[in-house]
């Protein structure tokens, strides 16, 4: 009765232990904890000169009057 009570715990802590292990390298270290109203991502990165008269530009365009 000891062995096969041995048996089994051995096999579910092999097995708990491939799920554990079993998550995409992509999704470790992503944001668990969210703060309401506040981004958590990546910073963007600044526009140049150009791009943002670029942008000007383009929304002037689309103004209705």
């Amino acid at each position: 009765m000891i062995k096969i009570n041995k048996f089994f715990l051995i096999i579910s802590i092999l097995i708990s232990s491939l799920l554990l292990s079993s998550c995409k390298e992509t999704e470790q270290g992503r944001i668990l904890n969210y703060k309401k109203g506040v981004y958590l991502g990546k910073k963007d990165n600044t526009l140049t000169k150009d791009q943002v008269y670029n942008l000007k530009m383009h929304t002037s365009r689309q103004r209705s009057y």
